[in-house]
């Protein structure tokens, strides 16, 4: 919340009258002239730049906002002393904690940012008005995009819609959840789903697949825990899958070499990915999954943050080729010619004695650059696809031929035989099952088990009621833990806060 005040200074520097006329750069400056499309351009551009909080560094060495929601699932562990995994091993989280505070603090400095760029690009009247719809459209779903964070995460959030002027307007307090939902995340994607966006945009920015996506998932949310909204929104959310799944733009990768390696950034299977580039900004969490100071890679260090549990590897079905060496696990490698001496072992092969995650494994920045340009994965079409097995099966109480097909392509890739006549519960099963097996360590396990307050035991393969559920750790879920505290930095500074339950 106290990055908005930086946004009121920013709405005050864009309202001079000096400009300059110049190319257009994708940003703005206080000599921007606001009635040019780069203006227009630059504010909606502005609404991206907090998007990375799903992917960014929090505070401390090895320490990035991913793992937040991956600890908590108790299907990760880390070799990293200095990432604060202990406290989440623990199950006792801390309102200091820099994961949680950087996931409060970027999303609203991205709702700043969307709020300021929706109110200047109504100015732009003397515009294509396709044109300004379009960019509120994309600017409509990243304000979405970023209170759905916030509520799956903290639950009740202050509501910010307009630009902020006034100090008194940061003393805000905690508006309910169901009210997030029902008046910004809802209205905002669907008058962006009015809009004439493409389906597909293979240049990272918000496509109508994005939005019928996202929707997808905020329905099915929505119909979930903790507003069980019930089968009208299941209803809604297999029927934005379905829209997805039949405009026939995306589609799934042959192989899973395919989704890391950069060149497919943006296309085939990826719907809406936090956009890297090598030599402007590289992807630290190639680098945050090795293993820890192997000298296996050209990156700097290797940190060892996350990494996956034996238990839950080895939960995977025999001949699941997704467990299977270096698809989405690796035990081996070789070392890195500038960490080893000429003529060591290493340099042929590393057995690592233990299990890492292979799907972020970009092999030319681990070989050679040092620096990765693998985007970081929002959504792509295996989550589609699974969304809408799910929520017709829960609208419907029994499946149809298109959510069997759905979920048996998922199967099928993985090389697993398809699954057919099932009952309600059987079927949801299997379809919970291909979630957590195929969309592992995409920070999608967690949002699951909260909206279900069910857990998947990885030893037994049955799904345990949360509260109660005892982790590898010896430590029991409780209702607490369905949420994180409140950033203490943000209470200390808005006395309007609460503070959530139990912390």
């Amino acid at each position: 919340m106290r990055y908005i005040a930086l946004i009121i200074i920013l709405s005050v520097l864009f309202s001079c009258d000096d400009f300059l006329e110049q190319n257009p750069t994708g940003v703005l400056t206080s000599e921007s002239k606001l009635s040019s499309p780069e203006s227009a351009l630059a504010f909606t551009n502005s609404a991206y730049d907090n998007i990375t909080v799903s992917n960014s560094a929090a505070g401390l060495w090895g320490g990035f906002t991913p793992l937040l929601l991956e600890y908590m699932t108790g299907k990760s562990t880390s070799e990293n002393s200095q990432s604060l995994f202990k406290e989440f091993q623990d199950l006792n989280l801390s309102a200091r904690s820099p994961y949680i505070e950087q996931w409060w603090q970027g999303c609203y400095a991205g709702i700043a940012k969307c709020n300021l760029a929706l109110s200047k690009l109504d100015e732009f009247d003397h515009l294509d008005q396709e044109l300004i719809s379009n960019y509120k459209s994309e600017v409509l779903y990243l304000r979405a995009q970023y209170y759905f964070y916030l509520v799956r995460l903290f639950g009740d959030v202050p509501k910010v819609k307009n630009v902020q002027t006034e100090l008194g307007d940061l003393q805000l307090t905690r508006s309910p959840l169901k009210e997030i939902y029902d008046e910004i995340i809802i209205p905002d994607l669907l008058e962006a789903e009015k809009s004439s966006l493409p389906f597909k945009d293979e240049t990272g920015r918000v496509s109508m697949g994005a939005i019928k996506t996202l929707l997808a998932d905020v329905y099915l949310t929505y119909a979930g825990y903790p507003v069980q909204g019930g089968a009208e929104y299941y209803e809604e959310s297999a029927q934005r899958s379905l829209d997805v799944i039949n405009s026939g733009v995306y589609s799934l990768f042959q192989s899973y070499d395919e989704f890391r390696n950069p060149s497919n950034n943006n296309s085939t299977e990826f719907i809406f990915q936090t956009q890297y580039t090598v030599n402007l900004r590289s992807n630290q969490m190639v680098s945050t999954v090795l293993p820890s100071r192997s000298g296996m890679s050209a990156f700097g260090l290797e940190y060892g943050s996350l990494i996956p549990s034996d238990d839950f590897v080895k939960s995977y079905a025999s001949g699941d080729l997704r467990a299977e060496e270096k698809q989405f696990f690796f035990r081996t490698y070789k070392g890195h010619p500038s960490k080893f001496s000429e003529g060591a072992p290493e340099l042929e092969f590393i057995d690592f004695n233990a299990f890492y995650i292979h799907k972020f494994f970009d092999q030319q920045a681990i070989d050679v650059a040092g620096q990765s340009g693998l985007n970081w994965t929002i959504y792509r079409y295996a989550d589609v696809l699974l969304m809408y097995a799910e929520a017709q099966v829960m609208a419907d109480g029994t499946p149809n031929q298109q959510a069997f097909d759905a979920v048996n392509e998922v199967r099928s890739r993985a090389n697993l035989d398809p699954v057919s006549t099932m009952d309600l519960d059987a079927f949801r099963k299997a379809v919970w099952d291909e979630r957590y097996f195929e969309l592992c360590y995409e920070n999608k396990t967690w949002f699951d088990i909260i909206r279900t307050r069910l857990i998947r035991d990885d030893k037994s393969g049955t799904y345990m009621n949360f509260e109660g559920y005892v982790n590898i750790y010896g430590k029991a879920y409780s209702q607490k833990h369905l949420l994180f505290p409140i950033p203490l930095r943000e209470m200390q500074t808005n006395f309007n806060l609460s503070q959530n339950f139990g912390y």
